[in-house]
């Protein structure tokens, strides 16, 4: 990932959001493999994935506790949700094993850190 752009909002600052940017990278990669049949397969993934990057920066901008916990919840289903479509491109042999995997273990990553980020705000 090579554009790093420094804003003032308090998402940029945050690690969550920047692995979620490069597991987002990773996505659109994974989907730029895959063949006509399965786009429909390519598009959730690049939604989920740009999802989870939007509710980090969403929960990370909002006021109140509830509303972080809330958003950054959503943030990790959304995470969950892009690990589940790379499993299964990879399980349907449409994309490299390899290549899903990276993906995957990015969306851990995000959701571990997401996980950190709500206890936090309890």
């Amino acid at each position: 990932m090579e554009m790093r752009i420094t804003t003032h909002f308090p998402h940029s600052r945050l690690q969550a959001y920047q692995v979620a940017l490069e597991m987002a990278v990773a996505a659109k990669a994974l989907s730029d493999r895959v063949p006509r049949g399965f786009r429909s397969f390519a598009d959730q993934i690049l939604r989920s994935a740009g999802s989870t990057v939007a509710q980090i920066s969403e929960g990370a901008n909002r006021r109140t506790a509830a509303e972080k916990r809330n958003a950054f919840g959503r943030a990790r289903g959304e995470a969950g949700e892009t690990a589940a479509h790379a499993e299964l491109l990879a399980t349907l042999g449409v994309v490299p094993e390899a290549d899903a995997e990276r993906v995957m273990l990015l969306a851990d990553r995000v959701a571990a850190m997401l996980t950190k980020l709500i206890r936090r705000q309890s």
